[in-house]
């Protein structure tokens, strides 16, 4: 699980190698640090960290030593990761009704609708998708089928 944590850091030498000690310590692995140190505040430097962890226990353990340590965690958060994936849906679709699903964990970021001369539907949908793609991929599979429409599963955007 990658967190972002933003540290201020006083602006003394090895400061930044003490606060990296509790991170290492609960299993954290450091994937991009961005240590501003031309842009001190009041005598501390903000250093912005991505950082995985197995668990959130092990982030929730590594904030607590970090606090204990005397540094000051401006900011802590998960990073969610998206997904983009597209689908293909061709018949008599529904397009309000897919719009208005409310699929779990699906946001639409992009639709091309098309007809044929013979009146046929065919929908490109883009979705977003912060977890669980496939409960997405299901639900609109199940969709498709009660409509009796064409599904084609998801090209990665």
């Amino acid at each position: 699980m990658k967190f972002d944590l933003t540290l201020a850091l006083a602006d003394r030498p090895g400061q930044l190698l003490r606060s990296l000690e509790p991170i290492a310590k609960n299993g954290g692995n450091i994937i991009s640090i961005i240590h501003e140190r031309d842009k001190p505040v009041e005598g501390y430097v903000p250093v912005s960290l991505v950082v995985d962890f197995p668990s959130h226990q092990s982030f929730r353990r590594t904030i607590e030593d970090l606090r204990k340590l005397g540094v000051a965690v401006i900011k802590s958060e998960e990073v969610v990761e998206k997904a983009r994936l597209s689908f293909i849906l061709i018949g008599d679709v529904d397009v309000k009704g897919i719009i208005e699903s409310g699929i779990k964990g699906m946001h639409i970021v992009g639709m091309e609708v098309s007809t044929s001369k013979l009146g046929e539907v065919s929908v490109r949908l883009e979705v977003e998708v912060s977890e669980g793609a496939s409960e997405v991929f299901e639900e609109l599979r199940r969709m498709a089928r009660e409509q009796n429409i064409l599904f084609i599963p998801p090209v990665h955007v």
